[in-house]
């Protein structure tokens, strides 16, 4: 029999030599790659000047010369992460521009993309600075961050105006609140004006396909979550393909604008409320605090029924046992009780999916986490912009996510609410001004 070979662990002091010579061999290695990264580009500049020019370099009696050349000028450049100095040629009349590098520009489309990325990703404008100092050892101001996400736009208008499809079995709906400055004119507020800070509703709409995959379909900003805001927003997703006629149930929180504009929109039938926004509306109801627990536990086996007629059963026994001692408890919960049993028809499979509009409420949750960071937003573009950033990115994140069955919630914490700008002003004259920017850009 073989004797088993012994292993003998390799010394400390070993092991650090190694350690500091892969460091100077990576080093060496990315030097001779900038020297050569430069060595091409000045290349690449030199045939470039040539044929500007019309000649070459200390050529004499060049018959095609149009102009004559002027030496060199560094010129710093980012590309492969990591800032080099190229000699930049010139020439003696204006209008030499490399198309190659392009005019004036200081980063190659790889690196803003980098930076783009690394802002949707999370980290604030700030944070995205120091991260790409640490990694290329040059600074990108937050003004150069904000340029750099300010050409998202255009990708934010493809979003908000691509075509939809027809075959989402549920649609759910939403608005969340974020908070945006407003400067209203000098009539309003006095000669210098004044910067206030406002309530900003983003209008959401996110479908469910039957094969429980989600998707954030499109937001709007409005002034305030009305009738006409849900109206115009719905309008909007109809005429881009979204007709309803696939879609079983539209989800909401019984908002009663958002209700008025469904059946506006898309006709009366195929609604369903959330249950659990009606039980939270039936515990707030409960005027004696010691039935709080039995109210909420009976209220909810209303809703555990296997039909809507087992559900009216136990809505008549629950009012019979509740209505003397809570009566107001028992009218919120009869009040608008059809409206909440529509997912009683759907498949068993589908009902986690349309009881409540936690489709929606898991997004809005994601997208506060997202834009907190940022606090009040400058503009309404600004708005916009961060908003569809934070949507695209938690659009990718559910495309590469572990199934839906498996993910957690995590209950959001309540957060202090922060007094706005003050000053004085006409707040009414103020407040239309502010809304004539939602118009759909």
């Amino acid at each position: 029999m073989m004797a088993a070979q012994q292993t003998h662990p390799v010394p400390a002091s070993v092991l650090d030599s190694l350690a500091e010579g892969a460091n100077e061999f990576w080093q060496a290695v990315q030097e001779q790659m900038t020297d050569k990264m430069v060595e091409i580009v000045e290349a690449v500049l030199e045939q470039e000047v040539e044929a500007f020019v019309g000649a070459k370099w200390h050529q004499r009696g060049a018959k095609g010369r149009r102009m004559y050349r002027c030496g060199y000028r560094p010129r710093q450049f980012m590309a492969l992460g990591r800032a080099v100095q190229f000699r930049m040629p010139r020439v003696r009349q204006a209008g030499f521009r490399s198309r190659f590098l392009g005019f004036r520009s200081q980063r190659s489309a790889e690196v803003d993309r980098a930076i783009a990325n690394a802002y949707v990703a999370g980290p604030s404008m700030r944070e995205t600075t120091a991260l790409f100092y640490q990694l290329w050892g040059t600074s990108v101001s937050p003004s150069t961050v904000s340029v750099i996400v300010g050409t998202l736009d255009q990708q934010r208008k493809e979003f908000q105006t691509r075509p939809l499809s027809d075959d989402y079995l549920y649609v759910a709906l939403d608005a969340m609140y974020v908070r945006c400055q407003m400067t209203p004119s000098p009539q309003a507020c006095g000669a210098r004006g004044a910067q206030t800070v406002q309530k900003v509703a983003v209008l959401l709409a996110r479908g469910i396909r039957g094969d429980g995959r989600r998707e954030l379909l499109d937001f709007r900003l409005a002034p305030a979550e009305r009738e006409s805001a849900w109206e115009g927003f719905l309008t909007s997703l109809y005429q881009r393909g979204l007709e309803g006629k696939n879609t079983a149930l539209f989800l909401h929180d019984g908002s009663e604008g958002l209700a008025n504009a469904l059946d506006t929109v898309f006709g009366p039938g195929g609604r369903q409320r959330c249950v659990c926004h009606k039980l939270g509306n039936v515990w707030d109801a409960v005027s004696d605090k010691t039935n709080h627990e039995s109210v909420r536990s009976e209220a909810a086996k209303v809703y555990h029924a296997e039909t809507a007629d087992q559900a009216r059963q136990r809505l008549a026994a629950f009012a019979a046992a509740w209505r003397d001692r809570e009566p107001e408890a028992v009218a919120v919960l009869e009040s608008g009780f059809e409206h909440t049993l529509s997912f009683l028809a759907v498949p068993k499979a589908h009902r986690r999916w349309v009881t409540t509009t936690n489709p929606i409420e898991r997004a809005i949750r994601e997208l506060r986490r997202r834009l907190r960071p940022m606090g009040t937003f400058q503009n309404l573009a600004s708005c916009r912009r961060l908003v569809y950033v934070a949507i695209h990115k938690l659009s990718d994140e559910r495309r590469n996510a572990i199934p839906y069955r498996l993910w957690t919630s995590q209950p959001w914490p309540k957060t202090s609410r922060r007094r706005g700008c003050g000053g004085r002003y006409n707040a009414a004259r103020a407040t239309r001004e502010f809304e004539k920017g939602f118009t759909v850009k």
